[in-house]
C-alpha cells in the first residue's frame, strides 16, 4: 500500500496518495511495524509540506522522529530529519540549520548512497538561497563524489550542473561556469537527458552573456529552444505514461488488498495450526473413505457396463442369426417352395384335358388352393426380405415403406441427401431396412402422430438416419426404453454407431441413428 502511495504521488495524485497513506497506517499501527510507520509519516509530511499545509504536516513528521529514535537506525533517523529539514526551509523557520546538521551527522552514517547524493544536493540549493556559498559549494562536491561511486551518471551531471550556478552566484566566475556547462555538454549524447541538457544551455547562454560574449549567448540560447520540442515531447510522453499509469493502479490494487490479507492471515496461521492439523487429519480420513467408496462404484459400474455390454452383444448376434434364418427361409421359400408350387400347377393343366367335367371341377378346386398357397408363400417371402430391397436397393424399399404405411390417419414423408442410385452391402441394408420398420411401428403404435419423416444423409463414411414424428411424445427420464428401440440400440452399438433420442411431453420424438457404412 505504501509503493501504491508512492506511485499515485509520482503521478501528482495527492488526493489519492493520502487516502492510501491513512488506509495503511492502521495496519503498521496494529502490529506495530516501525519501519512502514516511519515511511507512511515521512510521505505524508512531505505531501503537505509540498501543500504549504504546514499545520498537518508538523504532527506526522515529529511523529516519524520519534518512531526513529525507537527504532535506533540511522537510514530513518535521516529520513525523518530531512522531513524536519525540508519543512523548516519551505515554512522559512529559523530551525532549518539545526536540522540541517542534524540530517548531516546522520547521513553520513547511513549506508543508504542514493539518499546521500538526494540529501547533499537538497542542502547545496538550500545553502544557495542563503547565500552561504562555501558550504553549498562542499555539498555539491560532496554529492558530485557519492554519485561517481555507484556511477550514477545522471546525479553527476546534476550536482555539477548545480555547481555551475554556484560559480556564477557565489564567485561570479563565469568563465569557469563556462567549463563545467561545456563538460556537461559533452557527456551527453544525442536525446539523452533532455531536461538537464536544456538547463545546461540556459545556464551557459547567461553566462557568456554576462562575460560580454553575445554571439556565444545567442547560439546556446538557441540551442536551448531547439531542445525545447523533445523537453516538450518528453513531458507529453510522461504524461500519456502517467495517465496509463493511473488505469493501470485501478489493477494493482486487489493485489494489495491481497497482500494485506495475506499479512493478517500469516498472524492468525500460527494460532490455529494445530486445529488445521486435525482437521487435515479427519479430511484425508474422509477422502480416503470417499476415494475408497468411490473405487467400488467404479468396479460396480464397470461390472454393469459389461454386463450391459454382453447383453447388447446377445441381442445383436441372436437378431443378426434371426435376420440370417429370415433370409435363408426368404430363399427357399422363393426359390424352391415357390417353384414347386408353380410346377404342380403346370401339371395339373396337363391333366385337364383327359379328365370327365366332375374331375374337372376338383381339379379348379386343387389348382384354387394351390394358388392360395403359392401366394401365401410369396406374400411371406416378400415379408421376410422385401424384394425391392434385394432387387433396388435400400433407398427404393424404404421409399415404398413410406409410401405403404400413408394413409387418411398417418402421413409418411421420404428425404434423401444420398444419391440416387447409391448402394450398400446386402447385409448393411437389411439392418437399416428393420431398424426403421421397427421405429415405423413403434411410432404407429404409440406416438399418436399424423406425420412421420424419414430423412437420410451422408456424413463423411457414415451414414445418419433421422425419425421424427409430431406425435404426444414422452418423458426419457422416467418412461423405460421399449424393447424394440432396446434391439435396435444394442444392433447400432454392435455396429460401431450410436442412437440419440429427443423426446418430451406434447413435443414429438426425434430418433437419430449415425452409423459406418
Amino acid at each position: 500500500m505504501f509503493e501504491r502511495a508512492k506511485l499515485f504521488d509520482d503521478l501528482n495524485d495527492k488526493e489519492n496518495a493520502i487516502k492510501t497513506l491513512f488506509e495503511s497506517l492502521p495496519i503498521a499501527e496494529k502490529y506495530n511495524l516501525i519501519e512502514p510507520q516511519i515511511n507512511i509519516n515521512v510521505l505524508l509530511g512531505s505531501i503537505y509540506t509540498r501543500n504549504f499545509d504546514f499545520t498537518k504536516a508538523k504532527p506526522k513528521l515529529y511523529k516519524a522522529k520519534t518512531l526513529a529514535h525507537r527504532l535506533n537506525k540511522q537510514e530513518f533517523f535521516a529520513r525523518a530529519y530531512n522531513g524536519l529539514f525540508i519543512f523548516h526551509s519551505k515554512s522559512e523557520s529559523d530551525s532549518s540549520e539545526y536540522y540541517i546538521k542534524k540530517v548531516d551527522f546522520f547521513v553520513k552514517k547511513s549506508n543508504d548512497i542514493k539518499q546521500k547524493i538526494a540529501i547533499n544536493g537538497n542542502f547545496g540549493m538550500f545553502y544557495i538561497g542563503e547565500k552561504k556559498y562555501a558550504l553549498a559549494k562542499n555539498y555539491f562536491l560532496r554529492a558530485i563524489d557519492y554519485a561517481k561511486s555507484i556511477n550514477q551518471k545522471k546525479e553527476i551531471l546534476n550536482n555539477q550542473a548545480n555547481l555551475g550556478i554556484y560559480y556564477m552566484s557565489g564567485e561570479k566566475n563565469y568563465t569557469k561556469a563556462v567549463e563545467i556547462y561545456k563538460d556537461i555538454i559533452s557527456q551527453i549524447d544525442d536525446d539523452e537527458y533532455p531536461y538537464i541538457l536544456s538547463n545546461t544551455y540556459l545556464n551557459i547562454s547567461y553566462a557568456y552573456e554576462m562575460k560580454g560574449d553575445y554571439k556565444s549567448a545567442m547560439f546556446y540560447n538557441n540551442k536551448y529552444l531547439e531542445i525545447q520540442d523533445i523537453v516538450y515531447i518528453g513531458k507529453i510522453e510522461k504524461a500519456s505514461q502517467e495517465i496509463e499509469t493511473k488505469y493501470q493502479v485501478g489493477k494493482v490494487e486487489e493485489e494489495y488488498k491481497h497482500k494485506t490479507q495475506e499479512l493478517v492471515d500469516r498472524q492468525e496461521r500460527n494460532q490455529k495450526l494445530m486445529y488445521l492439523l486435525l482437521t487435515l487429519l479427519v479430511l484425508v480420513a474422509v477422502i480416503f473413505y470417499v476415494f475408497f467408496q468411490n473405487l467400488k462404484l467404479k468396479q460396480k459400474n464397470k461390472i454393469k457396463d459389461l454386463d450391459t455390454d454382453l447383453q447388447y452383444k446377445i441381442i445383436s448376434a441372436t437378431l443378426d442369426g434371426q435376420d440370417q434364418e429370415r433370409n435363408k427361409i426368404s430363399e427357399v421359400l422363393h426359390d424352391n417352395v415357390s417353384a414347386t408350387l408353380s410346377s404342380v400347377g403346370l401339371h395339373l393343366s396337363a391333366f385337364e384335358s383327359n379328365l370327365t367335367p366332375e374331375q374337372r371341377s376338383d381339379l379348379r378346386k386343387t389348382r384354387a388352393l394351390l394358388k392360395q398357397a403359392h401366394d401365401k408363400v410369396r406374400d411371406l417371402s416378400h415379408e421376410l426380405v422385401p424384394p425391392l430391397l434385394v432387387k433396388f436397393g435400400l433407398q427404393f424399399a424404404l421409399k415404398d415403406l413410406c409410401e405403404n404405411n400413408s394413409n387418411s390417419i398417418v402421413q409418411f414423408t421420404y428425404n434423401s441427401e444420398l444419391p440416387k442410385n447409391k448402394k450398400f452391402d446386402h447385409e448393411f441394408e437389411t439392418k437399416i431396412y428393420y431398424f426403421v420398420s421397427e421405429l415405423f411401428n413403434n411410432a404407429i403404435k404409440h406416438s399418436q402422430a399424423t406425420e412421420i419423416s424419414l430423412d437420410l444423409k451422408e456424413i463423411g463414411d457414415k451414414l445418419q438416419i433421422i425419425v421424427s414424428d409430431n406425435g404426444i411424445g414422452f418423458n426419457t427420464k422416467e418412461q423405460p426404453l421399449g424393447f424394440g428401440l432396446t434391439q435396435i440400440k444394442a444392433r447400432v452399438k454392435n455396429m460401431n454407431g450410436n442412437v440419440k433420442l429427443f423426446s418430451k411431453p406434447n413435443e414429438g420424438t426425434i430418433i437419430t441413428i449415425i452409423v459406418k457404412e
